[in-house]
């Protein structure tokens, strides 16, 4: 009977190096040989290898000892990312669409690529010189990304799909690798003589272990307090979505013993792990003296710290769920056996006590071997690396896009949008480029004309149509036809603009058809002219008469002149001194306005200057006041009279009293207004009786004197009169 297939699993952490050698048992599994060793000073540096010959000098130490407790051990090893080796960035992209077209899916995945491509351009930095001869994939692996908030027209919302609007946008947080990790990694296996067999991230390989299957639907956090950082991932609808990393961890506690006791570092992690196994304190300080903290007095002055610890990690966890607490927290690692830290953590993402908890080996219910050695929260990460080589080949999965091969990490399901990404496609690549806009000025207001949209592009994986969603499992190949462009805007300007009918009038006899008046920029123009960028169209929403004389003009067969333009008491008008114009036998200025059956007549004047009487006349029947032209009735004598009084007109020119013969120019501002007859007093008089037409006055009695009465009582020559006084005059 052979024997079961060994893994060879390494841990390389910055201060040790922990290798273990596992064997499955049914379904179960066997640590078969653990060895751990301090790491070379300078080696690594927050989890990144800075020496890789000090490196492989380790891993070689490590892989003899092993050699000494298992034969036949394999050359391939499980090894795994650090989760402090991940960079995050944050990616903003707005866009503006149209109002008339509901969002849908592939708009805001578009959307989306377009702030990932955003921040990984944040996260180069100073590597975009370097990337002009690479793509950026080949610098950083993209391994997630989470949207944060949506945007429409600029308020926060929580799903776009189906929204109108003018525009869109979407923060979101971006995790990559730097490839750089994953070359070290295999460099320092090769030197020491070793293969790389399988690769993870330290986060995933620890949920993989730690939280089962059928709660990663859940919306967990794996929280792993190391030395120099702590690593934060997020587990919702059974995939690890987000990533975050926080440089503050077990060191600060370790460093707060060493400045309170005086101790030199190895000494304060010695009173840390005393501490937290509640162990009896003892310790020697700079001095070589021996001490011997209490407990309460070691929990008060690391306090502040621990707190401080479980604020930046309680932060970092709300933001990259964009303020939402997860459903419950796992702790890991050396640091979360810090007294008072879940507790403290708890409190910052205001959960239940019963939601958070520390995992140690005990989890692993499944694992057997080396307890002694493996046993606290510290033993999970090395077990649970050794563990998904089991599970996995690789937490990395290979595609090829348009034929170019990318790496994807397969455990979060990658789908076609993510090969694209990582691939450096972006959503100008998904949809054909919208027609060019057209900038116009319609009647003096500005007016953008988009053009239409581009067709999407043709997806295919393994040579059959997909979307954005299709899964991207190893050894896909995924291809990208990109879409056709928009049509450029070029509307016949009758479709951007409601103008009114034709209409039929008379015309030296015969009957014409006058179509809308369109200027456009400065020259008649047509309904049916194609619109071109940034012209400047006038039409009038009615037919005029300025209408049909710029039609006339238009056919050769009047002279327009040249307009006067100037205000009438405040109101502009424009007029042709050169023609006489007359609608249905009535002198009418341009902006009379049109009916069919109408009367034309255009007749060239004697003279090409207009006088303010000549205004007045063309205006007399907007300028009459509403006592223009009174009139009463009067009994005289028992006869009825019809009084009546003349208007009495005041004229201005630029805000001077004018005479009507004054000739108008082009920009004046002139007032012509009837006198009121508050000016000269009452409206009418007795004595205007005298000035009727046929009026008789009574014939004089030797003798007798004139008596005047109006309503029956004395009255004299100036006595104001009203409508239906009674006048009597008679000698007596």
């Amino acid at each position: 009977m052979s024997k079961p297939p060994l893994t060879y699993a390494l841990d390389i952490g910055t201060r040790k190096i922990a290798g273990l050698v596992l064997e499955a048992v049914d379904s179960n599994y066997r640590v078969a040989a653990c060895k751990i060793i301090e790491q070379v000073p300078g080696a690594m540096r927050d989890g990144q290898i800075h020496d890789i010959g000090k490196v492989a000098a380790s891993i070689k130490h490590v892989t003899e000892a092993l050699q000494m407790q298992v034969k036949d051990l394999p050359p391939e090893v499980a090894v795994a990312a650090a989760g402090r080796t991940l960079k995050t960035a944050q990616g903003t992209a707005r866009q503006t669409i149209s109002p008339m077209v509901a969002i849908d899916d592939l708009t805001v995945h578009a959307l989306e690529m377009q702030a990932v491509l955003k921040a990984r351009e944040s996260l180069r930095g100073g590597f975009i010189e370097e990337s002009k001869q690479q793509s950026w994939a080949a610098q950083y692996i993209f391994v997630a990304h989470s949207p944060m908030i949506y945007y429409l027209d600029n308020e926060p919302i929580g799903n776009l799909i189906g929204h109108r609007g003018n525009s869109i946008g979407v923060d979101v947080i971006v995790t990559f690798l730097p490839r750089v990790v994953i070359d070290g990694l295999s460099a320092s296996l090769k030197a020491a003589g070793l293969m790389l067999g399988s690769l993870t991230l330290e986060p995933i390989a620890a949920i993989e272990a730690a939280i089962p299957s059928s709660m990663r639907h859940l919306h967990l956090a794996l929280v792993d307090v190391g030395a120099g950082t702590s690593d934060i991932a997020l587990t919702r609808d059974g995939i690890v979505y987000a990533f975050g990393m926080v440089d503050v961890a077990g060191d600060e506690v370790t460093e707060a013993l060493c400045r309170y006791y005086l101790l030199d570092f190895s000494e304060g992690e010695k009173l840390k792990h005393q501490f937290q196994r509640k162990a009896r304190l003892a310790v020697q300080n700079v001095l070589g003296q021996q001490i011997s903290p209490e407990p309460e007095e070691v929990k008060q002055v690391i306090a502040p710290v621990v707190a401080t610890l479980a604020e930046t990690i309680g932060q970092e966890v709300l933001h990259l769920t964009g303020n939402t607490p997860p459903q419950a927290v796992m702790c890991i690692g050396g640091g979360s056996l810090t007294p008072s830290f879940p507790e403290q953590l708890r409190k910052q993402l205001k959960l239940p006590a019963n939601l958070i908890a520390v995992r140690d080996r005990d989890a692993l219910n499944n694992v057997s071997g080396y307890t002694h050695v493996l046993s606290g929260p510290d033993s999970i990460t090395p077990i649970a690396i050794a563990i998904s080589s089991k599970t996995a080949v690789s937490a990395f999965v290979t595609v090829q896009v348009n034929n170019e091969s990318v790496r994807l990490l397969g455990t979060l399901k990658p789908t076609v949008k993510d090969a694209l990404l990582a691939a450096g496609i972006g959503p100008w690549d998904l949809q054909g480029r919208p027609g060019t806009a057209l900038s116009l000025t319609i009647n003096r207001a500005p007016r953008i004309i988009p053009g239409t949209l581009g067709s999407p592009a043709l997806i295919q994986v393994n040579g059959e149509t997909a979307s954005l969603d299709t899964p991207a499992t190893s050894g896909s190949k995924i291809t990208i036809q990109p879409g056709e462009p928009g049509k450029d805007a070029a509307p016949r300007i009758e479709e951007i603009i409601e103008l009114p009918t034709e209409v039929v009038i008379e015309w030296k006899g015969q009957e014409i058809v006058v179509p809308p008046l369109i200027m456009r920029n400065g020259k008649p123009a047509s309904g049916q002219d194609i619109a071109e960028d940034r012209d400047v169209i006038y039409a009038t929403d009615k037919q005029t008469v300025e209408t049909a004389l710029q039609w006339l003009h238009k056919r050769g067969e009047i002279d327009l002149g040249t307009p006067i333009d100037f205000t009438l008491n405040g109101q502009t008008c424009r007029l042709r001194p050169s023609l006489e114009i007359q609608l249905n036998g009535e002198s009418v200025t341009g902006d009379a306005e049109l009916k069919n059956g109408d009367r034309l007549q255009v007749e060239p004047r004697d003279s090409d200057t207009l006088t303010l009487m000549d205004i007045h006349k063309i205006w007399s029947h907007t300028l009459l006041p509403k006592d223009a032209g009174d009139q009463i009735t009067i009994t005289y004598n028992e006869e009825p009279i019809v009084l009546t009084r003349d208007t009495v007109w005041q004229y201005t020119r630029q805000g001077l009293p004018a005479s009507p013969d004054d000739i108008i120019h082009d920009g004046d501002k002139v007032t012509i207004e009837a006198e009121s007859v508050s000016d000269e007093g009452a409206a009418f008089l007795l004595n205007d009786i005298f000035r009727t037409p046929g009026f008789s006055p009574p014939k004089p009695k030797q003798g007798t004197v004139l008596r005047i009465r109006l309503n029956s009582k004395e009255a004299g020559f100036v006595s104001p009169l009203e409508d239906g006084d009674v006048v009597e005059l008679y000698w007596e």
